[in-house]
């Protein structure tokens, strides 16, 4: 086995990488020192990396004034996306209905009774098992995604307590 075929077995061992050789030509040797050029090819997957700063679950507590004026508004996590290609954030319930945390607060709250929007004045879309996309982007060293939240009450049917919800933030290859 030439040297060559050596090297290009131990590179073809390497996890994940593909690699293909151009064919070597070398003209004949004049001198006691002959050249080769060989070009090697590496193709490097999409790496993707999600860390998220701060809570996957979100506590709202219903008093009955937070039940009348409907809302109650609050910062979520931050999602940190690192990636060397094409990517898209996707955004879900991990349950169809909300966690009562005490014996008062409503047992069948629906998950699309929390909102979310990547800003904080506009933009809020109703949360669902199925994945939504929030956002997406190109290669970054670091982009920084911050979450907000809205949580809805309704006076007929939402009581008072506390409630919780956890939220699913998935990276995907776009």
């Amino acid at each position: 086995m030439t040297q060559f075929n050596r090297l290009m077995s131990t590179l073809s061992l390497v996890a994940g990488l593909s690699l293909s050789a151009g064919t070597a030509f070398a003209d004949p040797c004049s001198s006691r020192g002959c050249t080769v050029t060989n070009t090697v090819q590496v193709h490097v997957g999409t790496v993707l990396r999600l860390s998220v700063q701060g809570s996957a679950a979100v506590v709202a507590t219903a008093s009955p004034a937070v039940i009348a004026s409907g809302i109650h508004a609050s910062v979520g996590p931050s999602a940190v996306v690192r990636s060397n290609g094409a990517w898209r954030l996707e955004i879900s319930a991990a349950q169809d209905v909300w966690t009562a945390l005490d014996q008062t607060a409503r047992t069948d709250k629906p998950a699309a009774d929390l909102t979310w929007s990547t800003r904080s004045d506009a933009g809020f879309s109703s949360l669902s098992n199925g994945p939504a996309e929030a956002v997406h982007g190109g290669p970054t060293s670091e982009t920084n995604l911050p979450l907000y939240y809205r949580t809805r009450f309704a006076p007929g049917s939402d009581t008072p307590g506390s409630y919780s919800m956890v939220v699913r933030l998935t990276l995907v290859g776009a």
